[in-house]
């Protein structure tokens, strides 16, 4: 079975002058979300065989410290079309994925995520992913990264 797991970054610094948006790391706040959300996976018993992280600060940040609670020493990999992170863009990215890998984590941004969780989840309330909000979406057998589409959903799970 294929699982998409999708992580909203931790809560970030708010904005300043002279500090890009891609550049603002967590803040303390943030920091507790992240370990809080890889507790979360873990105790999901969610196996991650791959683990696609925006390039902004607050997601690699997010990622080092999720990754770091799952015991988890493989690299993550910087994707590029989850900063901000568009729906189709993040679907794109994700039908890229080795056919191989039977799960997936993905680190990136609002309101890209929650609107991409919520196309496979197809019912109201809609899903709106807080900081550090998790959201599991399970394929069915015939689903394939390459031909994902939400149709194929076959149960989505908001786990924080």
């Amino acid at each position: 079975m294929m699982r998409l797991v999708l992580l909203r970054h931790a809560a970030a610094e708010a904005a300043r002058p002279g500090l890009s948006d891609i550049d603002r790391p967590l803040s303390p706040k943030g920091r507790a979300e992240a370990l809080d959300a890889g507790r979360c996976i873990l105790a999901a018993r969610l196996r991650i065989d791959w683990l696609l992280v925006s390039p902004a600060l607050r997601a690699r940040a997010t990622a080092t410290l999720v990754a770091a609670e799952l015991d988890r020493s493989e690299p993550v990999h910087i994707e590029s079309a989850l900063y901000p992170g568009k729906p189709d863009e993040i679907l794109q990215s994700l039908r890229r994925s080795a056919p191989g890998v039977g799960s997936v984590l993905m680190i990136g941004h609002n309101p890209g995520l929650s609107e991409l969780a919520q196309r496979f989840h197809r019912v109201q309330p809609p899903i709106e992913l807080r900081t550090a909000g998790i959201c599991c979406i399970e394929f069915d057998e015939h689903a394939s990264w390459a031909r994902l589409r939400p149709e194929l959903a076959a149960r989505v799970t908001v786990l924080r």
